[in-house]
């Protein structure tokens, strides 16, 4: 009778009716009735029952989750990992509803991941599928994302489990620069902040428009130690591209910084974005807000901290490309912008081009203006390039030849 209610269960679990299913069984498997044969055509209905289950059904699914566990089932198998990937939906639901209300039903994804046992990853797990012609992240990229995130938040360490998977990530993904940024988080919890520094600017070498990664680089410079760079890289962070509501937390490290500094009138300036992203998303202000207002001292009046941060905005970049090896060069050709260009509007402010040329005869075209380089220097000056994926990111003067 009870293998009957689960072979038909399964049909309609599949068919949209999974919760009514999981209903009719879990007494039965409660109650240690239900046949072992059985167990994996329930352990489906399971994850049927919580695929179907709505967003804000957090402490069920959470039930749900705990009877899958008990459950004898052959394990690495699809099911497993699409139990997974339930366990990683609701890991984000709580999160985001624990974000409008501290005392909603938390869920652990690193406890749950020990139990579900990270040696049960399958080759399926680690692929990549494409969407529109685009890669998509693995099941276990956006796993280790997820686990990183409440490492982070718990201020934990990772387990040795996770240590070779986030390894192995290393090896099958070395173009993820997210993947990077993830590792590079672990390290600074483990106390390897030059590691997660290392590992920081090859993810940006990566992704140089990703304003997270210019963030999170800038948390592993002391502000105390290297207060200009620090400043420099969250400076970086802010003009990337990228909505404002999302870089409240890098203003609020800025203002720190002003503070440090006592710059009052520019953490002030800072302060004020930050109520004005909080309260336009209707966000209660962090703590560390209110820390912050209360060090700027009565009168203090706001001003535009750009100035200030443009006299070291041209540390960011070096902290990324002086890492990478000097080539040398030569000007050997100049171009202005034609007229149409001038005309066209193509350009908001035309640019004179240089091609430079490497004592192996390879040339190389460069905005000399990006790099602070005066435009109309002679054929023949001598430069000093970095390159990156075949293309300058970073130039010095080396010698200005007499006209």
């Amino acid at each position: 009778m009870l293998v009957r209610l689960v072979s038909d269960g399964f049909v309609e679990a599949k068919g949209g009716k999974a919760k009514e299913t999981y209903l009719k069984i879990i007494p039965a498997f409660e109650s240690g009735e239900l046949p072992l044969k059985s167990h994996y055509a329930f352990g489906w209905i399971i994850y049927y029952a919580l695929h179907q289950s709505g967003d804000k059904e957090i402490s069920e699914r959470k039930h749900i989750l705990a009877n899958y566990l008990k459950l004898k089932v052959t394990v690495p198998h699809k099911l497993h990992s699409m139990i997974l990937t339930e366990a990683m939906r609701l890991y984000k639901d709580a999160r985001d509803a624990a974000f409008n209300n501290k005392d909603s039903i938390r869920f652990s994804i690193v406890g749950f991941s020990g139990l579900w046992g990270l040696s049960n990853l399958r080759p399926g797990d680690w692929r990549r599928k494409e969407h529109e012609g685009k890669p998509m992240a693995s099941t276990v990229e956006k796993f280790i994302t997820l686990y990183v995130d409440e490492l982070e938040e718990k201020k934990m360490q990772p387990s040795e489990a996770f240590m070779k998977v986030i390894d192995e990530a290393l090896t099958a993904y070395p173009d993820s620069f997210n993947l990077l940024s993830q590792i590079a988080a672990v390290r600074m919890l483990q106390g390897e902040t030059d590691e997660a520094r290392r590992l920081l600017r090859k993810a940006i070498l990566l992704a140089p428009g990703k304003f997270f990664l210019w963030s999170r680089l800038a948390s592993t410079v002391s502000p105390l130690k290297e207060m200009r760079l620090h400043v420099a890289l969250l400076h970086r962070a802010l003009r990337s591209p990228g909505q404002e509501q999302f870089k409240g937390r890098i203003r609020l490290s800025l203002a720190e910084a002003m503070i440090i500094k006592e710059a009052w009138p520019q953490a002030l300036w800072e302060l004020n974005k930050v109520r004005q992203t909080y309260e336009a998303n209707g966000w209660h202000l962090p703590l560390s807000y209110h820390t912050c207002m209360k060090k700027i001292p009565s009168h203090t009046v706001a001003q535009d901290p750009e100035p200030l941060y443009g006299k070291v905005a041209h540390m960011a970049d070096n902290e990324i490309y002086d890492s990478l090896p000097p080539v040398p060069a030569v000007k050997t050709y100049h171009k202005n912008p034609s007229p149409a260009d001038r005309q066209s509007g193509r350009f908001s402010r035309p640019q004179t081009a240089w091609r430079v040329t490497t004592p192996e005869g390879k040339n190389y075209w460069l905005q000399p203006a990006r790099f602070g380089i005066p435009a109309e220097l002679p054929l023949g000056t001598r430069l000093s390039i970095r390159l990156h994926n075949e293309r300058p990111v970073k130039a010095d003067l080396d010698s200005v030849p007499t006209p």
